[in-house]
């Protein structure tokens, strides 16, 4: 099985003004790692800002104040307004890659009205394995049934989707795929795939059933009451759903009430874990 990682450097970094993205290039370059090691990078105003390959960091130049508005400027394409939405959410679409923000909010009625001052942003170099879901895609190729991919953040949830969405698609199976936040639509071009993008989960999986006649509907990080509904009824229609979740084990997955209650019901036949080893990624499947 092929799991070499293939990472789209220029891809990842183009969203970046030219000088931050000479200034990553130079520091991957004198610390000695491959560009194509980097995972991610992290940007902050007036402050220390960093690249990181597996569990290692390294310095970038600090970024200005002037410098760090143009950074906001290229990566919202000049309109915050544009961006507002999925700012408050915690981050910036730029060009297909989703940069995580943090700035100052604002709240109404306890929840959060808008983001400003933003002071950091981290992008995570996004890259695809080939193989990586040939574990997921057996379970699938067996029998078209409900999958959760769950994980601490950052080990290959994301990638893994987007490689088996093109496995499906390989297939000849009719599918849907959610894709809220703009990291899913790129894996899905010239596939059987139908994209509903920048949809809310919750309306796109109901969007889905309704018109698409999915044999089957992808998304990532399921999360609330709002998403777990909505996989309920889909379930409820007969369409499977293959989604991701945030957890360390199926102990902490099932301590949301949601979660549990979408384990209780079947909804997901297999629930399979993503742990992090020395050059690879361990793959833990259970049954519900």
């Amino acid at each position: 099985m092929n799991t070499k990682a293939t990472t789209r450097d220029n891809d990842a970094l183009s969203p970046l003004p030219d000088d931050i993205r000479a200034d990553v290039i130079k520091a991957a370059s004198d610390a000695g790692i491959r560009l194509a090691d980097v995972t991610d990078v992290r940007l902050r105003r007036g402050g220390n800002s960093y690249l990181s390959c597996g569990e290692r960091s390294y310095a970038l130049p600090p970024i200005t104040d002037a410098r760090f508005d143009e950074l906001i400027f290229t990566l919202t394409g000049g309109s915050l307004y544009a961006h507002a939405d999925t700012i408050r959410e915690g981050y910036i679409n730029a060009r297909g890659v989703r940069c995580g923000v943090c700035g100052r909010a604002a709240l109404d009625g306890g929840r959060i009205r808008e983001v400003s001052g933003i002071t950091s942003v981290s992008i995570r170099i996004r890259r695809d394995v080939p193989g990586c879901a040939d574990r997921v895609h057996a379970i699938l190729r067996r029998r078209l049934t409900g999958v959760l991919v769950y994980s601490t953040p950052g080990v290959g949830k994301t990638t893994l989707l987007r490689d088996l969405i093109r496995s499906l698609s390989r297939d000849g199976v009719q599918f849907s795929v959610v894709d809220c936040r703009g990291e899913l639509a790129e894996a899905c071009r010239g596939t059987s795939a139908d994209v509903l993008s920048d949809y809310p989960k919750s309306d796109g999986i109901c969007a889905a059933v309704r018109s698409l006649s999915p044999q089957l509907i992808i998304c990532d990080e399921l999360s609330g009451r709002e998403d777990a509904d909505a996989a309920m009824y889909a379930h409820s229609c007969g369409v499977p759903i293959v989604a991701t979740s945030h957890a360390a084990s199926v102990d902490e997955l099932k301590l949301r009430a949601e979660m549990a209650s979408l384990c209780d019901a079947r909804v997901f036949t297999h629930l399979v874990g993503l742990y992090r080893e020395v050059g690879a990624v361990r793959h833990i499947i259970t049954k519900t």
